[in-house]
């Protein structure tokens, strides 16, 4: 068990942002005791090094040497004894040498050391101050110092001076111990918080995923909750509930259109089912067998119609993304459209015709838009206006414009019907003006819906039972 909840761990998001954080808190802390160690080791040798130096000029006051030159002692004070210069003599071996190397006096220093080594060829050099040295004797780390001095009668002479600095290798170990003690330390504690630091900062996400697990196809309405943390936390939270909006609309109009599809098919499926079982039922003429073709006919046309509207109203319904807007001239679309109607308006002697104010420009006539979409809208209210349209009249199509605003004017001469009456059959699908003319009964709600969809309206006005007044106006 233990094993396998471990496994989960190491495999999650938290622990790999723990392992980073670590990692390269461990490896700055690492370089940052690493350059703080040398720095200290270097302060602390320069420190020791000019204590050093000024013991020995200390101790070079107090050299006396006969006119001769053959005696050399010091005479130290007691009161400069005891104040150790700042080393404690007695641990501390000086020698005075003349430029050959040859030792003119030493004092006695510890067991371990007896005599401090000497180079001949250094006072060779213009200077000889402060030359430090770093030996080993008898397992002890010494350091010394030689500096050149001058006696009472000129001569130059060598004084040597070593201590063993011990106590400052015991510190630099002590200090390493210390170091190579807590930076592991410290990247534990700091391993355990950022695993705890990491789970708060990752809290709204696993609210999140809970709030995901929930959501299925039987409740596409539930939302993931909406997270205040300023981050890309809350982006996540804003782009998943858009992401279940677009679902929630697709299943919608995935739902509406298989609802449609059951309740508006079966119609003129089983009337085409109804007259074909009729026709074979026995033997017919040639003029009823040709009224039957014409009534086969105008349900599978009416078929057509309904799934081709269906099946728009399905992409409507699943939103602005499915289209790809581009500028398209409104005249050309209406030319078009017209086009296509032509053999239904002429079958009953209808006359379309158009009107475009001189004063457009090619620019004033168009609009942001999805052609195939305009042309739907347009063809749904023409296609409407010649179906109730008496038998020759005429149907005007203008285009103008209103504070700004371009609009599109269609006409009609039919019998048109009463105003909240449009504004029903537009909110509801299905719903239709008349029973006794083939259609769909999705025409004039498409024509809402795309018009909406395009950012306009349509606004509908009765003639006083002279016909009816269809407006597209774009925004």
């Amino acid at each position: 068990m233990f094993l396998t909840k471990w496994s989960n761990i190491n495999k999650g998001i938290r622990f790999k942002l723990t392992l980073v954080y670590s990692t390269l808190f461990g490896l700055f802390l690492c370089i940052f005791a690493y350059f703080l160690n040398n720095q200290y080791f270097l302060t602390t040798r320069n420190d020791f090094d000019s204590s050093l130096i000024n013991y020995a000029i200390d101790l070079s006051e107090h050299l006396v040497i006969d006119p001769s030159g053959l005696n050399i002692a010091f005479k130290v004070p007691e009161s400069e004894v005891k104040k150790a210069f700042p080393f404690i003599l007695k641990e501390t071996l000086y020698s005075v040498r003349d430029l050959n190397g040859r030792i003119l006096m030493k004092s006695f220093g510890p067991e371990s050391l007896q005599e401090i080594p000497y180079n001949p060829n250094l006072p060779l050099k213009n200077d000889y101050t402060h030359r430090f040295l770093s030996f080993k004797s008898h397992e002890d780390e010494f350091r010394g110092v030689n500096l050149k001095i001058t006696n009472s009668i000129g001569k130059e002479m060598i004084l040597q001076v070593a201590t063993n600095h011990k106590s400052i290798l015991e510190r630099e170990r002590y200090h390493t111990l210390f170091t190579m003690l807590i930076v592991p330390i410290l990247i534990m504690l700091s391993s355990i918080f950022s695993y705890f630091i990491s789970g708060r900062a990752l809290d709204p996400i696993k609210a999140l995923t809970d709030s995901a697990n929930k959501i299925a196809a039987q409740n596409l309405s539930l939302r993931v909750p909406n997270v205040n943390t300023g981050d890309e936390i809350e982006e996540l939270a804003k782009t998943l509930n858009n992401l279940l909006d677009r679902l929630e609309t697709s299943f919608i109009a995935q739902e509406n259109f298989v609802s449609n599809a059951s309740h508006q098919l079966n119609t003129p499926l089983a009337i085409i089912k109804g007259e074909l079982d009729l026709l074979e039922s026995k033997d017919r003429s040639s003029e009823e067998i040709r009224k039957f073709h014409h009534s086969l006919r105008e349900e599978i046309n009416r078929l057509i119609e309904l799934v081709k509207d269906m099946l728009l109203i399905a992409r409507v319904k699943s939103g602005v993304d499915q289209f790809i807007f581009s500028p398209v001239r409104l005249d050309d679309i209406l030319v078009t459209t017209s086009t296509r109607l032509t053999s239904k308006a002429r079958d009953k002697n209808i006359n379309i015709r158009f009107n475009i104010d001189e004063s457009f420009s090619s620019h004033d006539l168009v609009v942001q838009g999805e052609k195939q979409l305009l042309d739907a809208l347009f063809e749904n209210i023409l296609d409407n206006a010649i179906k109730y349209s008496p038998f020759g009249s005429v149907i005007s199509v203008d285009i103008k414009k209103s504070d700004s605003k371009l609009e599109v004017w269609i006409e009609d001469e039919g019998p048109g019907m009463k105003e909240e009456r449009f504004g029903q059959i537009i909110r509801n699908r299905f719903q239709r003006d008349s029973n006794t003319l083939p259609g769909s009964g999705i025409g004039l709600y498409l024509a809402n819906k795309i018009a909406k969809f395009h950012q306009a309206e349509i606004i509908y006005k009765n003639n006083s039972g002279k016909g009816s007044l269809f407006i597209v106006r774009f925004r």
